[in-house]
């Protein structure tokens, strides 16, 4: 739960510290980080790196995540 919340946080945060961070999170163990990362990947989808991480989510394992990451894209 706090990993997912810190994941949660960062969608409000400066892209720069945000964007890697949240990158980092979408290979995190936990399903439920994973899909948080995404969603605040989603605030940050206008910078390329977002986007790009945004991507490789959309093969995740967990359907959730993919749909997320999916939708954003």
């Amino acid at each position: 739960q706090v990993r997912a919340g810190a994941a949660t946080a960062l969608s409000v945060a400066d892209p720069d510290v945000a964007v890697p961070a949240l990158a980092k999170a979408l290979a995190d163990a936990n399903a439920d980080v994973r899909k948080a990362a995404v969603l605040a990947l989603t605030r940050h989808s206008t910078t390329e790196e977002a986007r790009a991480a945004l991507s490789t989510a959309t093969t995740d394992s967990d359907a959730d995540v993919r749909a997320y990451a999916a939708r954003a894209l």
